[in-house]
């Protein structure tokens, strides 16, 4: 295990106990990827001002609940230690979005256009388990645009816009 690491961290999981006698721990999944959690992938525990850098020696499912072994937890003990600390990656270890999928964080601040004209800035990407929606700030007002593969025509990520083709009238019922 490490100090301090300097690299932009992006959370992926919450150690909520531990779980058996060997240093496992049961995680609340905050970012869900199964690549994330291969074995061998480095990640980063922060709780408070203590971090350290291990390696998942196995992730599982187990009778509902996720179980997180890393290599550097040993013991209840090693494990008791580390209750309530976040697990991240470093940002640039995050493997790219699958084809036509976007992370929301990169969506965040993008300029979204419909027909050509601007309709503001995007704020986040709301999703309650239907359609999600794009919360977008326009004029100092909230403006909820579904994200619908039915409206979206590009995304831009680098270039940081969103290009869409909203019918006449969607944006007025925000109004």
């Amino acid at each position: 295990m490490t100090g301090p690491v300097q690299e932009p961290l992006l959370p992926i999981a919450g150690i909520t106990r531990t779980q058996g006698r060997r240093g496992a721990v049961r995680i609340r999944i905050d970012f869900d990827d199964d690549r994330l959690f291969a074995p061998g992938r480095r990640v980063i525990l922060s709780l408070g001002e203590k971090t350290a850098e291990t390696r998942i020696e196995d992730c599982r499912r187990q009778h509902g609940r996720w179980v997180l072994q890393l290599e550097s937890l040993r013991s209840i003990p090693d494990a008791e230690a580390w209750i309530g600390a976040s697990v991240s990656i470093p940002k640039t270890d995050l493997p790219d979005a699958e084809e036509g999928a976007y992370f929301s964080f990169d969506l965040e601040g993008c300029a979204v256009y419909s027909g050509g004209r601007s309709v503001g800035s995007l704020r986040r990407l709301l999703d309650y388990g239907g359609s999600a929606l794009l919360e977008v700030e326009q004029d100092g007002r909230e403006v909820l645009i579904p994200f619908a593969k039915a409206y979206l025509k590009s995304v831009d990520i680098r270039g940081k816009r969103i290009d869409m083709e909203l019918p006449e009238g969607l944006i007025d019922l925000n109004g």
